[in-house]
């Protein structure tokens, strides 16, 4: 069987794979999309759409002020990609910049987020402080028991699905190819990379992206297997009867007080349980309960909002917490990895995607925006001092 050449192939059809695409499409190279997103639920399933520059950090300290960094310059990419994405799709992204309200029940809470809110501004954020009757004022819908608030203004929020939709359209106007199926193997030599897929057919692409979320796996031959943990979400959306508030809302960092994000649609998103190692599809009905019980605490009225759907979905997740990004030298030229977003895939996909069309490319930037620095987030810097093996 002959084999169709592409100059890309990015393994992985999501939000950070489809962003990608598009970059790297708008600069004139003939692009391809494998995806068997079927196979495994994808994280945008998992997702709200928040886009919370302010609020998501590392797992590790040593990645906060890295991940802070990239997520405020995406997130000022933000305008312009969801006008461009709307402009050339005539799809609407549900992108809101109403700012992020971050909720405390006590005082031990309330003095948490003002410290956060203190970081946050000394790392060149913007956040304001309010006491309890000052978050009800600027969102009435809020229970009593909220004793404080950190509002973030310049964070914002769009709806994933939409999102996803808008991205799949604009590749397809690129003229780029999409294949349904899944890599099952990829391997290469002087003619580039040869990738089979599961229906048999085989592709080959002088470059090829991993973007495959937490179905990454050791896919391609002489590349060290990504640490990539796949970490559960299970989320719902009510309906909500009027207009009751317009908010990002998260609360505190406690079992079953999730964040309710309202939609322009009537839905208000309820999540995201997190839970490690899990693969299956599943929704819980305990963790159902928890979770629109936890949003009732803090939105009373969510309470009597029928339910109209629920999902799960799976992050991808890293030792650190931040993302796997640009090439490992310890494997072949000409492979690179968007991986390990975890949360944050949603709010980093502009910024991703710009700089990793710059490194791939080996070009001046696609769009004249800051230059965004791969460095603190390659993939190399798993390796542990005990000295796991070099490659390539």
């Amino acid at each position: 069987m002959n084999a169709t050449n592409f100059d890309i192939a990015i393994i992985g059809g999501g939000v950070i794979g489809l962003s990608v695409a598009r970059a790297l499409s708008g600069q004139k190279r003939r692009v391809v999309v494998i995806d068997a997103g079927h196979e495994t639920p994808p994280a945008t399933d998992a997702a709200a759409g928040m886009l919370a520059a302010s609020f998501e950090s590392a797992a590790e300290e040593s990645m906060a002020d890295a991940l802070y960094a990239l997520g405020a310059q995406s997130l000022a990419a933000w305008p312009a990609f969801a006008a461009m994405l709307e402009d050339e799709t005539g799809l609407s992204l549900d992108y809101r910049d109403d700012g992020i309200v971050a909720v405390a029940f006590d005082e031990g809470q309330a003095a948490a987020l003002k410290d956060s809110g203190e970081q946050l501004c000394a790392r060149g954020g913007a956040a304001w402080f309010l006491d309890g009757g000052e978050a009800r004022r600027l969102e009435p819908a809020l229970s009593d028991r909220v004793v404080a608030a950190l509002y973030a203004p310049g964070d914002a929020q769009v709806d994933p699905r939409k999102l996803l939709i808008a991205l799949r359209a604009a590749f397809r106007k690129t003229a780029g190819r999409f294949f349904g199926e899944r890599v099952v193997q990829v391997e290469g030599d002087k003619a580039g990379h040869r990738l089979m897929l599961s229906n048999g057919e085989r592709l080959v692409a002088k470059t090829v992206v991993l973007a495959s979320g937490a179905a990454a796996t050791q896919l391609i031959a002489g590349l060290p297997p990504p640490p990539i943990t796949p970490v559960k979400g299970e989320a719902l959306a009510v309906d909500r009867s009027e207009n009751t508030f317009r908010h990002v809302i998260r609360c505190p960092a406690q079992p079953a007080l999730p964040y309710l994000c309202p939609k322009a649609d009537g839905r208000v998103i309820i999540g995201a349980t997190e839970i490690a190692g899990r693969r299956d599809a599943g929704v819980d009905d305990a963790s159902v309960r928890k979770l629109r019980a936890g949003a009732a605490e803090v939105v009373p009225a969510v309470r009597d909002w029928p339910e109209i759907e629920r999902w799960s979905g799976l992050r991808p997740a890293t030792p650190d917490g931040a993302p796997i990004l640009g090439r490992d030298r310890r494997g072949p030229d000409g492979v690179f990895l968007a991986l390990g977003h975890y949360r944050n895939g949603i709010l980093l996909a502009p910024a991703c995607a710009e700089a990793l069309a710059r490194e791939i490319l080996g070009e001046s930037a696609p769009s004249p925006s800051p230059l965004i620095h791969l460095q603190p987030f390659h993939p190399e810097r798993f390796v542990s001092s005990a000295g796991e093996g070099e490659h390539g």
